[in-house]
């Protein structure tokens, strides 16, 4: 939508049936994570295009962030931790505190890197809950301008 250009969403069950349409040549593009399309990129079997987070990955320094071509695209994607509403808050906070420790070992965040993530240490539980409020608001005003059914 940043480019106004028009693309379909086909969804799949997976990024291996996408790609094997993408190398098949019935689909033009896709956005995939990185870590399944990783080893295709580097064999030569997919052509990375650009990486979708406003950062490059390390494991592929080459691959361009399309931020660089499209000011202000970032559709990092990211993983959370969860616990059940009910926690009590010094439980909360204690995983949290462990989460984070491991989190800044060197061989948790090489580890990451190697599968195309981009590790970072994590914020507070209340900065995390405000950044899912804000990207599930971000995220549901794109999926509703591009007319996408069955998603909300």
């Amino acid at each position: 939508m940043l480019t106004g250009m028009e693309l379909r969403h086909i969804p799949y069950n997976g990024t291996a049936p996408a790609a094997v349409d993408i190398v098949a040549g019935r689909v033009s593009l896709m956005f995939a994570a990185a870590a399944p399309t990783l080893p295709l990129i580097k064999e030569g079997t997919l052509r990375a295009l650009g990486v979708s987070s406003a950062a490059r990955l390390a494991e592929a320094p080459d691959i361009a962030p399309i931020a660089d071509t499209v000011p202000g695209f970032d559709a990092s994607n990211w993983s959370i931790v969860l616990a059940p509403a009910g926690t009590p808050k010094d439980i909360v906070n204690k995983l949290h505190g462990e989460l984070k420790a491991v989190m800044a070992m060197p061989e948790v965040q090489q580890q990451l890197a190697t599968i195309g993530m981009i590790p970072i240490i994590s914020p507070s539980p209340l900065e995390l809950s405000s950044f899912v409020r804000t990207e599930v608001a971000r995220w549901g005003k794109i999926v509703q301008q591009a007319g996408i059914a069955g998603l909300q």
